[in-house]
């Protein structure tokens, strides 16, 4: 997808020898500012573009010494700059009563399991194990196209607690598209042939829900995205094993939460989980809430 999208059409018609590090340089320098690319999918064009200059070498296309793999003297930020509105569970909950079906669904999902947004989206029915008290994660729905998740970390099973198997059953009910094969968030305008779009969700429903709830001002940001922060940022904070929060998240690694070594175990992330829903819910009692659904794509 990043050689379709980005490499290829740049530099696909040019000569590997005559390309200079500055321009490469200069490439992602107007792909930050252009295409509003995160520095984390900056960083993998340049990793994959020094990954076809290296194929070229081994296969003797091009010369095997360091000078001619102009990736070696580009360098670029791994660090996100993605700055994510943190909220309490007792704010994330006052968003949800404010929210519709599918929505609030949606909002609770993330909220409890810390999934991203094109995970939740991409998930079907079929991938709901009630029995296993799990929810199994093996594709993304992003920018109106399917594709693999993020890692091989991302494609662990989710734990699913019982409060929140409940509420995904009795949306399950109220669907139009609840077979197996049907997608859990369904778009109502395309008649459940594709997912719902993560980026309207965000903005038509979440950032207004949280707006009415005065969680945060009209001007301020809040996206789904944040709802996974702020998982990882209370977890921590009520002293969780940080690797539990980190098997929670599905990191690819233990630098990226913490820096810790050892493993948290799958009852430890099903604990967990309730322990956010708990505080997600009280002082309210843990009844299913739900509201009428709306024909909106």
């Amino acid at each position: 997808m990043n050689l379709r999208k980005h490499i290829i059409p740049r530099w696909g018609k040019e000569i590997a020898t005559a390309i200079e590090p500055r321009q490469v340089k200069q490439w992602l320098r107007e792909l930050k500012h252009t295409e509003k690319l995160a520095n984390g999918t900056l960083a993998r064009q340049r990793r994959i573009m020094s990954l076809v200059f290296k194929t070229a070498q081994l296969d003797g296309l091009i010369s095997r010494d360091e000078g001619s793999n102009p990736l070696k003297l580009v360098r670029c930020a791994t660090t996100s700059d993605f700055q994510a509105t943190v909220i309490t569970p007792r704010q994330a909950w006052e968003i949800w009563c404010r929210l519709e079906q599918p929505e609030s669904t949606l909002v609770l999902l993330i909220t409890a399991t810390g999934l991203r947004i094109g995970e939740a989206l991409g998930l079907k029915w079929s991938d709901i194990d009630s029995t296993g008290e799990q929810i199994h994660v093996s594709r993304c729905w992003t920018a109106s196209r399917l594709s693999r998740t993020k890692s091989q970390a991302s494609r662990a099973a989710v734990p699913m607690n019982s409060v929140l198997a409940v509420h995904l059953q009795e949306w399950r009910r109220q669907s139009p598209y609840a077979s197996d094969a049907d997608w859990i968030f369904p778009s109502m305008k395309n008649k459940g042939r594709t997912p719902r779009q993560g980026g309207m969700i965000g903005t038509d429903h979440l950032r207004k829900a949280a707006i009415a709830a005065g969680v945060i001002k009209p001007g301020e940001a809040l996206g789904m995205h944040s709802l996974r922060h702020s998982l990882a940022t209370y977890l921590v904070s009520q002293g969780c094993d940080p690797k539990t929060v980190q098997g929670m998240l599905r990191h690819s690694n233990v630098h990226t939460t913490l820096q810790l070594y050892s493993h948290g175990r799958s009852q430890d992330r099903l604990d967990a989980q309730g322990t956010m829903l708990d505080a997600f819910f009280t002082p309210q009692e843990a009844t299913v809430q739900i509201a009428p659904h709306p024909d909106h794509g």
